[in-house]
């Protein structure tokens, strides 16, 4: 990996207080493993699960919004040294030592219902963020995504999990809880299935790695599930492998947005979603 760091929001280069009028702590870090390979990790910063708060996900936009400028830069031919032909593409994941357990548990649902303007102002920009990123995005999902956290992960392209540990799960039926339309919209972009949306939205079920890959809610497993328990502990159930096995996913798409075609192709793919996130 890249020794280069950028910790979000305000781009920068330690994990100190941020600067200008936000106090807290950073929440996304970017390196770049490769040029044209961006890895956007989420610190626990804030909270150790990742919770979508206001804080995190102005500064996961703003680390966003700092890779496309990146990739625009250099698609017009303004890196020197960068190859467009080569294309580029995006990792997102959660913690990666031994013992994270966590992609993201979602929202902190109580703040999020007192700020009338957190759904607009916060969580749909960024699901639509990702649902039209101009490059390849892969979620590394080396623990839970629950929640939004599990909408998180479907606004990307490519989803790749565990098989040792960490499930998928929208359980707002089992505390009574409605979906809001642009998270349900986030959902429903990447699971065409009538029945497996049932599943997800009004059983709250929840989906291991096999079955999530069974179901084409993610598209890799890695590593595969454990023969035994003491191999799942031996590397704190799979998530730097489950990030490499994402990375390797990544460079193998990348090229795909060397024409400048990704992100303009999802926006007529993905339109119906994205005007609910727009209008709600």
């Amino acid at each position: 990996m890249s020794s280069f760091a950028l910790y979000f929001p305000g781009a920068t280069t330690t994990t100190s207080s941020l600067a200008g009028a936000l106090s807290k702590p950073s929440t996304v870090r970017l390196t770049v493993p490769s040029p044209g390979l961006f890895l956007l990790t989420f610190t626990g910063g804030e909270t150790p699960d990742n919770r979508l708060t206001a804080h995190f996900l102005s500064a996961f936009l703003e680390a966003l919004e700092y890779v496309q400028a990146k990739w625009e830069a250099i698609s017009d031919g303004n890196v020197e040294g960068a190859d467009v032909a080569k294309g580029a593409a995006l990792v997102t994941t959660g913690q990666t030592e031994a013992g994270s357990k966590f992609f993201s548990n979602g929202l902190d649902l109580e703040a999020a219902i007192a700020d009338p303007e957190f759904f607009d102002k916060y969580l749909n920009p960024v699901y639509a963020k990702l649902m039209r990123f101009p490059i390849p995005t892969v979620a590394s999902l080396g623990g839970h995504a629950f929640a939004a956290g599990f909408g998180l992960a479907m606004a990307h392209d490519y989803r790749v999990m565990s098989g040792r540990r960490g499930f998928l799960c929208m359980n707002e039926i089992h505390f009574g809880a409605q979906i809001p339309a642009g998270l349900l919209a986030a959902l429903q972009s990447k699971i065409p299935s009538a029945k497996t949306i049932r599943k997800v939205v009004l059983e709250g079920h929840r989906f291991d790695g096999k079955e999530a890959l069974a179901l084409s809610l993610v598209d890799h497993l890695a590593p595969a599930p454990a023969p035994d328990p003491a191999a799942d502990k031996s590397d704190g159930g799979g998530a730097a492998k489950t990030l490499e096995a994402a990375v390797r996913l990544a460079a193998s798409v990348r090229k795909l947005a060397s024409k400048d075609a990704w992100g303009s192709n999802k926006d007529v793919l993905y339109a119906p979603y994205l005007a609910i996130l727009r209008a709600v």
